[in-house]
């Protein structure tokens, strides 16, 4: 009997030490995990936004074999611990807040290029409006509309940091298709090239006199707006 219960104690014993090794074990691994899950949530919305950028060439986003490394670890990591639990117990030297930090940096460098990348991208694909110019031809009651649909949607073209993905890429890209248009039913049939160019010589420098011609003149009293331009001497 006595031999029983000491047999008995042993076991009890073993039990409570593996119970205590598993519980340490377990919050290692949980509190591990919750910070490769963080990691990911913070990197995997860069990976959709650079995956968007490639497919359409846009290449010069400079990441550096540190960045690369630190992406394929994060991403390869979730799959490692589904695999086995007990990987993320093997690496002695796994340091959370280092992962932290060069997560966060390379967080704050992609956002960076992607911002910069995309800004590039867009001013090719936009057409070069002039505020000053769509503020005049605003005056006129018949562009009025397609002025205020033009200076709308170029803010919300230029309000955006850089697409988040590809759908989102593809809703500006049609944005900036839209602007083209309306922009180019401005520079068409209802405005005369010697209206347009004086128009933009009158918003920057200064228009000469010489763009001051009988169609100019007559568009510009078909509209009212004479009295938006004044003559001074340089």
């Amino acid at each position: 009997m006595l031999l029983d219960k000491a047999q008995e104690l042993v076991e009890l014993s073993q039990r409570k030490k593996s119970l205590q090794s598993f519980a340490a074990n377990l919050q290692i691994i949980q509190t591990r995990q919750k910070q490769i899950t963080d990691a990911l949530t913070t990197i995997q919305p860069l990976v959709e936004a650079l995956k968007a950028f490639r497919q359409r060439g846009i290449n010069n986003i400079d990441l550096t074999q540190k960045a690369d490394s630190i992406l394929s670890f994060v991403i390869n990591a979730e799959e490692n611990l589904e695999n086995n639990p007990d990987w993320i117990l093997g690496d002695k030297n796994f340091k959370g807040d280092i992962l932290k930090r060069y997560v966060d940096n390379l967080k704050a460098t992609l956002e960076q290029q992607l911002s910069e990348a995309w800004k590039n991208y867009r001013d090719k694909q936009m057409p070069s409006t002039n505020n000053e110019i769509l503020n005049l031809l605003a005056k006129v009651k018949a562009f009025k509309n397609t002025v205020r649909d033009i200076q709308i949607i170029d803010r919300e073209i230029k309000n955006v940091i850089y697409p988040k993905n590809s759908a989102e890429f593809a809703v500006y890209e049609s944005k900036i298709e839209q602007l083209k248009y309306y922009w180019n039913s401005l520079s068409s049939d209802e405005v005369p090239q010697s209206v347009l160019d004086f128009l933009r010589a009158a918003a920057n420098q200064g228009a000469p006199l010489n763009l001051w011609t009988p169609e100019v003149e007559d568009w510009i009293n078909q509209y009212n707006i004479s009295n938006s331009f004044k003559i001074r001497l340089t």
